[in-house]
């Protein structure tokens, strides 16, 4: 066994170990905003795969794809976590913006400062 297949072996043992870690933690989380934290857990899977595949096949086509897929997931899970928070909160209490007295980060608009002047 070369080197190379080793650390291919290792990096597909991380996805396994990352799909499985994503399911196991999501299985066992009560509430359903937790389990989104889960939801990253094979995005870096993905990762990891696109690398062993490079190492096995080199820079093809397949290795360009493998990585350009796994930067869209990458970038999807962010959003539809997101998206899925905000439907979790829109279905417990009926729309998803903050309520009075909600803990949530003010970011102010500068366009008033300028209007304001």
């Amino acid at each position: 066994m070369s080197a190379n297949s080793v650390i291919q072996m290792i990096l597909l043992s991380a996805v396994v170990l990352a799909c499985w870690l994503g399911a196991l933690g999501m299985w066992r989380m009560r509430e359903p905003t937790q389990v989104l934290h889960y939801l990253s857990l094979p995005t870096v899977g993905a990762l990891a795969l696109s690398v062993a595949v490079f190492l096995k096949e080199g820079s093809n086509q397949v290795s360009w794809k493998t990585l350009l897929i796994a930067f869209v997931l990458l970038a999807m899970n962010s959003v539809v976590t997101h998206a899925i928070a905000r439907a979790f909160r829109a279905r417990k209490i009926g729309h998803w913006e903050p309520r009075d007295g909600d803990p949530f980060e003010f970011v102010r608009d500068f366009r008033d400062d300028e209007e304001a002047q």
